[in-house]
């Protein structure tokens, strides 16, 4: 797919955008593809480019496409363990943990980013798969009080090596003592591939 325009794309209903897709278009996406039911952009324009602004500058990437899986209810903690092999026992409020999402034989499911954002409050930052459905399916026969749902967030993420200026610039120093791997009420941290990386989401969904 590639055009100039939104209008030119002729994307169809069933698929939804995220609320960032129109800026995506302005700053030059020619190319999208369909992860977690959502249009993803795949090209702006001179791949070499690009990559050099990752590795000395850096990149805003529209991630909305990785959608969030909200567990709650008093036996939150323990219903998220019964998704995940990973010890989870040492998880605080406040930490991030990747973790494998596997069936009942072991075989993975998904692989992502697990966000305590309270005792009781757990977003699944998902890779490309229908773990909702699954998660709620699982809740079915847990027998544990949980509520499980998608919440309407669409994240953000700054990668780069001057991400960390650029977040100090807007929201302060403080942002830099932020570990890897956590979060604040501005969003996570976090390195991919190697690369300093910021995961942001409006402050009313966290």
């Amino acid at each position: 797919m590639s055009a100039a325009t939104n209008k030119d794309f002729g994307f169809g209903t069933q698929i939804r955008k995220s609320p960032f897709f129109d800026a995506t278009v302005r700053w030059g996406a020619t190319d999208f593809s369909v992860y977690n039911h959502m249009y993803i952009p795949r090209s702006f324009g001179d791949p070499e480019q690009n990559f050099w602004n990752l590795v000395n500058d850096a990149i805003l990437c529209d991630v909305a496409v990785e959608r969030q899986v909200e567990i709650t209810g008093p036996d939150a903690a323990a219903f998220v363990q019964l998704l995940t092999p990973r010890n989870l026992s040492q998880c605080a409020v406040g930490q991030c943990k990747y973790v494998l999402i596997t069936n009942e034989a072991g075989g993975i499911l998904n692989d992502p980013v697990l966000l305590r954002l309270e005792e009781n409050r757990f977003w699944l930052s998902l890779a490309d798969s229908d773990v909702l459905m699954w998660a709620q399916g699982v809740a079915t026969h847990a027998g544990l009080d949980v509520e499980i749902r998608e919440p309407d967030v669409s994240p953000l993420q700054l990668q780069g090596p001057k991400s960390g200026d650029i977040m100090a610039a807007l929201f302060g120093e403080s942002i830099r003592d932020l570990k890897y791997y956590w979060l604040d009420h501005f969003g996570a941290r976090r390195y991919t591939a190697g690369d300093l990386a910021y995961r942001l989401v409006e402050r009313a969904g966290l």
